[in-house]
């Protein structure tokens, strides 16, 4: 165009001489010209002006960090009393009052779902993926450009220039629309599994330590009792030394123990306030407020028949985000073969264009011939590719049973443990109650009777411990499913969605 317009074959004034055209028309005419040039002049120099102030704003914008006071604040002011947390966890279902009188793994998972960091950090992940699932689409949608045209070289004496667009129209077949529509759709399948290993893992680990938590709990109402006993076993050791029965040896005995439950009990008190520590980071709220929470006590004696194998095997192939991101590989794997197929075939695109030149109106048009290159080889790269993730999926379904099968036959294990020290427990007692007994008509003295208690406290820490292994192996058995099993409830089921929705 540029040399159209300098040759003077599109010119304004073309097949007319200056001579043949009225003074008083040409100065008017020229007047109009240097307006238009002027406009245009002001309009570049604005676009300039706009564009340094906004790389200054630019460059503000990146070099502003986030405010850690104002951080600080923001993470203080966290309360589970707040209005917009009662209304968002009443519009995911929860059909209690709220805050709860007790909490327990629900309970803290709505409140995590609310307030943790880790979770809005997934939402941004959530919202790149979406993202990329856009730009994928971006091949199958016209493209529109603005163009223009000054030249300071005078033609005829006048500086010619143009303003125009140009709208590309890309010609793809359907199929190839069809394939790209379902990659972007992968992308977003992609993004979605992402946010769901999220949301397990958090479940997860809010459930271990919670029952860490309560497990704790009990040992510490256990060596509570250790110490009370204890002391009166020092007592009544130090009275029978001053009437000569007891030797300073068993007292020394006796307040050594005494001494080793009392450091227990701060061994005790310093997991309490790590577990609480390690929630409150989990549910994003400080943790002097989580330690005000009234937790509920959990129990697995629900849990004791956990079944056959069968059931979980279904359960971890139908929720195994591992697996389901294994078949999106596959998914786009198979679309990339599928796109490589489709660039054997040479790609048409048409761009026509308008220009308005002082005047003159001017179209061109463009046609775009795109070949094919090295195709053969693109194809068996990708079908190849494809090969690989159809056997890395089949792979992955083979650990996946393989690692349920084994866990499930730990779990089964543990509760064989667990059902035998339970066992054990209550003969414990009944044993004990004979020592009572004998106690009651003075067979046996005080102190034999307080050790006796103590071994049965041992028996019953033995069996916290116990259930905890059970515990353990059932949470692992769960983990290998990912789908709740131990805690059963219904906000698992709404947490994809809730975590879409904007929180204060």
């Amino acid at each position: 165009m540029l040399q159209a317009l300098l040759s003077g074959k599109t010119s304004f004034f073309k097949g007319r001489r200056l001579s043949q055209i009225d003074g008083d028309a040409l100065k008017m005419l020229t007047l109009k010209l240097h307006l238009c040039i002027s406009s245009i002049r002001y309009l570049a120099f604005g676009i300039i002006f706009v564009g340094l102030c906004g790389c200054a704003q630019f460059k503000s914008y990146v070099s502003d960090p986030p405010d850690s006071d104002q951080i600080t604040q923001e993470f203080d002011s966290r309360d589970v009393t707040r209005e917009s947390l009662t209304a968002f966890v009443s519009k995911a279902g929860y059909d209690r009052p709220w805050p709860p009188a007790k909490w327990g793994l629900e309970e803290l998972m709505y409140t995590a779902l609310y307030f943790s960091p880790r979770l809005e950090v997934a939402r941004k992940n959530q919202e790149l993926f979406e993202v990329s699932a856009k730009l994928s689409e971006l091949k199958i949608q016209k493209t529109i450009q603005v163009a223009t045209e000054y030249h300071t070289k005078e033609v005829n004496g006048e500086e010619p220039w143009g303003l125009g667009f140009a709208v590309g129209l890309p010609f793809f077949s359907e199929k190839k629309q069809k394939v790209l529509s379902e990659k972007s759709l992968l992308y977003v399948d992609d993004a979605t599994l992402n946010l769901t290993q999220e949301i397990w893992l958090l479940h997860a680990a809010l459930r271990n330590n919670l029952f860490r938590w309560n497990a704790n709990v009990s040992k510490q109402a256990l060596n509570t009792q250790k110490i009370k006993l204890a002391q009166e076993l020092v007592d009544l050791v130090k009275t029978r030394l001053s009437y000569g029965f007891a030797s300073r040896e068993q007292l020394n005995k006796r307040q050594y123990d005494l001494g080793i439950f009392r450091k227990h009990e701060l061994t005790l008190d310093m997991e309490r306030l790590e577990i609480l520590s390690i929630m409150a980071r989990l549910i994003g709220i400080p943790a002097i407020d989580l330690e005000q929470f009234e937790m509920k006590s959990l129990t697995l004696d629900a849990a004791l028949d956990i079944g056959g194998a069968e059931i979980y095997r279904s359960a971890a192939l139908l929720n195994r985000v591992d697996l389901q991101e294994s078949l999106v590989d596959f998914g786009l794997a198979d679309v990339e073969l599928k796109l490589a197929l489709i660039k054997q075939y040479p790609e048409i695109s048409i761009s026509p264009g308008y220009f308005w030149d002082q005047g003159d109106k001017i179209w061109n048009f463009a046609l775009g011939l795109t070949l094919p290159r090295q195709s053969e080889a693109l194809v068996l790269r990708a079908e190849n590719l494809r090969n690989l993730k159809r056997l890395q999926v089949k792979e992955r379904q083979i650990n996946i049973l393989s690692q349920v099968e084994g866990r499930h036959a730990i779990a089964q294990s543990a509760r064989l443990g667990l059902i035998q020290s339970r066992l054990n427990l209550h003969r414990a007692s009944d044993i004990f109650l004979g020592v009572e007994e004998k106690f009651g008509v003075g067979n046996i003295s005080r102190v034999d009777l307080y050790d006796e208690r103590l071994s049965y406290i041992d028996l019953a820490e033995e069996f916290i411990d116990q259930t905890s292994d059970f515990f353990t192996a059932l949470a692992a058995l769960e983990d290998s499913c990912q789908t709740p099993l131990v805690f059963q409830y219904k906000i698992l089921a709404s947490m994809n969605h809730q975590l879409k929705d904007p929180v204060e």
